[in-house]
């Protein structure tokens, strides 16, 4: 019975610590755009018992989301012990795009998938990339996707990447961005005899 296999696996986790201590200088602002009068620090403290975050990772300035998937990427091709040339899609699950650092200018054109395929060096024209915007869930809508396209016999191995820089799009005036930081996930699907 042929089913979906995930067959490899990688990650990157940039190593910029940023700690809940990080954020007890902070201005907070509420819903009503009124400043909260709570001190930063008992902000961060009540963040942390509700979410259990004590700390999140940021990519380094010279790095943008499609690099972070490009590390992670090539950990999944390995595990996996694919030849890269062989795969018929990516996949690449994002919100916003390369954004540079210190800049608010989103960079998703072309597509991030594409940029992808190309620092993979993969020269294959049938590997199809393309971006998926979905949100939180876009990588597991885009192993939902994979799936449709095996069962269509539209394709046999396929790389999702989920991969985002949100550190560079948060409003450091509002509490909530303590919960977002920066990293990449990527897994060689295959349509396997199992």
């Amino acid at each position: 019975m042929l089913r979906t296999v995930i067959t490899g696996t990688g990650c990157y986790i940039p190593e910029e610590i940023k700690t809940n201590r990080d954020f007890s200088a902070h201005e907070f602002y509420g819903e009503d755009h009124k400043r909260i009068t709570a001190p930063a620090e008992e902000i961060t403290k009540k963040f942390q018992d509700i979410t259990g975050i004590e700390e999140r990772r940021y990519a380094s300035s010279e790095h943008t989301a499609s690099d972070l998937a490009y590390f992670a990427a090539e950990q999944a091709i390995v595990s996996s012990g694919i030849n890269r040339e062989t795969l018929d899609q990516i996949i690449f699950a994002h919100n916003y795009g390369d954004v540079p650092k210190h800049y608010i200018q989103t960079d998703a054109v072309p597509s991030l998938g594409s940029r992808l395929k190309q620092k993979l060096g993969i020269v294959n024209p049938s590997c199809i990339a393309y971006d998926l915007l979905f949100g939180c869930p876009g990588w597991l809508q885009g192993v939902i996707h994979s799936d449709a396209f095996f069962k269509a016999g539209v394709a046999k191995k396929i790389l999702v990447v989920g991969a985002e820089t949100l550190s560079r799009v948060i409003d450091p005036y509002d509490r909530d961005s303590m919960i977002f930081s920066d990293g990449a996930g990527a897994t060689i699907l295959e349509y396997k005899e199992t």
